[in-house]
């Protein structure tokens, strides 16, 4: 994901879900899981080929942290 990221030259962001008991509680069987401009791409694992296509998609929207809380 990080080299994908770098290639194409957009920002991304890692957050460890046990760090936060809510997002622990939702995502802790399905890492990692991947967003794209504050849309699931996906659980588990990351598809190189999907994340490149989400990106070349849209405008990037940031998922901050009250975005993340509040969609659990």
């Amino acid at each position: 994901m990080r080299s994908t990221c770098e290639e194409l030259g957009v920002g991304w962001r890692l957050l460890d879900v046990d760090t936060d008991e809510q997002l622990k509680a939702k995502y802790t069987d399905h890492v990692p899981v991947t967003f794209v401009d504050q849309e699931l791409l996906g659980y588990w694992f990351v598809d190189d080929e999907a994340l490149r296509e989400a990106l070349r998609r849209g405008t990037p929207r940031p998922i901050t942290d009250d975005w993340l809380l509040a969609h659990h």
